[in-house]
């Protein structure tokens, strides 16, 4: 009997996650159903879905895990510090078609800071909004281990919002996903 349990509770498990695919329903990282709000970022005219579960990372925090006065100007993080969203924006008007030699130019700016990471491009693709957006991952390593990295720069009315996503490598599966939906999602007003 108690083996029927575990199997009636585990297609139930499944059968929720089935449901839970998009922003609106809600999407599963891990065992952890993320919900999502629209939320500006402050300071400027964007909007996007952002998790339910994140909190803007505390100043105190912010200021040990990104000591650079460049540091991004807006950070959401999961309440145990291992998944951050950041946000800036670029002061680069540019026009339809100029994506591609901006994230050239990203791309061997980081390669020049550390020549050993292997960056990919994920793709140039346009968001729901119809705003050109190129994406590049690599994986970082740091003392405590290594941090998969997907940067996404997209080239909006006036700037280019660059946003910035990490997390544990091991996590990566989890949140790719989550997170391609919530850039995609962008809205400028």
């Amino acid at each position: 009997m108690e083996y029927l349990d575990e199997e009636l509770l585990e297609a139930k498990r499944k059968s929720e996650r089935q449901k839970c695919t998009t922003l609106e329903t809600g999407m599963y990282a891990g065992e952890e159903k993320i919900t999502f709000t629209y939320r500006k970022i402050p300071g400027t005219a964007v909007i996007l879905p952002m998790p339910d579960q994140f909190i803007v990372m505390p100043e105190g925090v912010k200021n040990v895990k990104y000591p650079s006065r460049e540091a991004p100007d807006f950070i959401m993080t999961s309440l145990d510090g291992t998944v951050n969203m950041c946000f800036s924006l670029l002061p680069a008007a540019l026009k339809d078609g100029e994506m591609k030699e901006l994230s050239r130019q990203y791309k061997n700016a980081l390669q020049s800071v550390n020549p050993s990471l292997v960056i990919k491009n994920c793709r140039i693709t346009r968001t729901d909004r119809d705003y050109e957006m190129d994406c590049l991952e690599y994986t970082g390593y740091h003392l405590d281990g290594q941090s998969y990295n997907r940067v996404y720069l997209i080239r909006l009315k006036k700037n280019v919002l660059q946003g910035v996503f990490h997390c544990e490598s091991k996590s990566r599966n989890d949140w790719s996903e989550i997170m391609d939906k919530m850039f995609l999602a962008v809205e400028e007003k």
